[in-house]
């Protein structure tokens, strides 16, 4: 957008929104809280806005020098890695919108392990702009 790459402007959204669902589920894992909706609305909230930066970041990758695109392609398989199990621990979670007031134990450590992913997926990015200078001008 107006000759800066757009993907950067947009990935705080999801990163802030999936990270905090797993900061409250870590929350309710050590009962500091009994509301397990927070957490599944900001995964949902999360999942949606990475769908926009995930887009935004493709065609910000037709833009890459061809020596950074493996690079491009790692943090890629990663974040969409932790995307993917976002939406599955989203979807283990389903129930709790009818009635149920936990989150299973299979929901829970998809969470967790989905941040860890999300984690390394924005070190790559950020080793792709400071070490390989993607999206940065050359003016």
């Amino acid at each position: 957008m107006f000759g800066h790459p757009l993907h950067p402007a947009l990935v705080h959204f999801p990163i802030g929104l999936l990270l905090s669902a797993t900061l409250a589920d870590l929350a309710w894992a050590a009962d500091l809280t009994s509301d397990v909706h927070v957490g599944a609305v900001m995964m949902a909230g999360g999942l949606c806005a990475g769908l926009l930066a995930m887009g935004a970041g493709m065609f910000d990758l037709t833009r890459l020098n061809a020596e950074t695109v493996p690079h491009a392609m790692r943090h890629m398989t990663v974040i969409g890695l932790a995307w993917l199990g976002y939406a599955v621990a989203l979807y283990l979670r389903r129930d709790i919108f009818s009635g149920s007031a936990a989150i299973g134990m299979a929901s829970f450590w998809t969470s967790v392990v989905s941040a860890g992913l999300l984690a390394l997926g924005g070190w790559l990015g950020g080793r792709l702009v400071y070490t390989f200078g993607a999206g940065v001008s050359k003016h």
